[in-house]
């Protein structure tokens, strides 16, 4: 067993003259979200969308900063400033989650937009870059969901960071309409 302490990681938030701090990390956040879609290459415009907003949302409150808090609007802004080619981020539209989800209470209105934004979030969390290309069937792509989360999920055992079974349906839902 390792007993060593583990590593302190320290995050800059570079700002802005008369920025605000939420803000400057909404900015960092859109900005790590696009690298990753810039990594991988685009896949079908809506799934890109919510992909690039769960990614962007995650990178964010590992800032402490909730971007659902106002209904996603400044992040969906920020994404859209920061990359007016991803045309379908400007009419994404996040709304409350009918069925609870363990990582968000905001869902995308569109089911491939929302399966997307699960997915984003989720490689975040699990700091991989293979899921933007949906190629395959559900069961192969959510295989793919469960071993990038597997790679933490050693170090956390009690951590719940793959799909639950409503974000299963929701992935499903979305792959039904490719």
């Amino acid at each position: 067993m390792n007993r060593r302490k583990p590593r302190l990681d320290v995050a800059v938030v570079p700002m802005a003259e008369g920025e605000d701090r939420e803000a400057a990390v909404l900015r960092k956040a859109a900005s790590a979200a696009l690298s990753s879609v810039a990594e991988q290459g685009a896949a079908h415009a809506l799934f890109t969308a919510g992909y690039l907003v769960g990614f962007a949302r995650h990178q964010a409150l590992k800032h402490g900063v909730d971007a659902e808090e106002d209904d996603g609007m400044a992040l969906l802004a920020e994404l859209a400033a920061q990359a007016p080619e991803y045309v379908a981020v400007r009419g994404l539209q996040l709304s409350p989650r009918l069925v609870a989800s363990s990582r968000t209470t905001l869902g995308a209105a569109d089911a491939l937009a929302d399966a997307g934004y699960l997915v984003g979030h989720l490689e975040s969390l699990c700091g991989t870059k293979k899921l933007l290309a949906t190629g395959g069937d559900v069961e192969t792509y959510l295989t793919l969901c469960d071993q990038a989360a597997d790679r933490l999920q050693t170090h956390h055992p009690t951590a719940v960071l793959r799909l639950d079974p409503a974000e299963r349906a929701v992935v499903a839902a979305a792959f039904a309409r490719f």
